[in-house]
């Protein structure tokens, strides 16, 4: 599919804190990308953009959308660590961005 990505980092600390933090804060990219919150279950976190084009619209008379949603999964590792894998769609701006943020957090994960 056009735009896929997948990640994987990890952070320290238990998953249930550290996804009640990232669900009260997003992350800057997903902000920026236009993602929104619309599912969520114990271990997840389903955010959706709109990234429907001008001309797709004019075309479609305002009748079709194209959606990219990113899925984030937060899992113990053990050891104290959070396994966090994102999967789904997202613009390169976006995707340079959560690389960014992934390289950051991983380096965290790290320390």
């Amino acid at each position: 599919m056009a735009d896929e990505t997948r990640a994987g980092f990890a952070v320290p600390g238990a998953s249930g804190p550290f996804l009640a933090a990232f669900k009260a804060a997003p992350p800057q990219f997903l902000v920026d990308g236009g993602y929104r919150l619309v599912d969520e279950s114990y271990e997840s976190l389903v955010y959706e953009a709109n990234v429907t084009t001008t001309p797709m619209k004019v075309f479609s008379w305002g009748f079709a959308k194209t959606l990219y949603r990113l899925a984030f999964t937060f899992r113990d590792a053990g050891d104290g660590i959070t396994a966090v894998t994102v999967i789904g769609q997202a613009k390169d701006s976006v995707r340079a961005a959560m690389g960014a943020y992934v390289a950051a957090a991983g380096e965290v994960g790290r320390a």
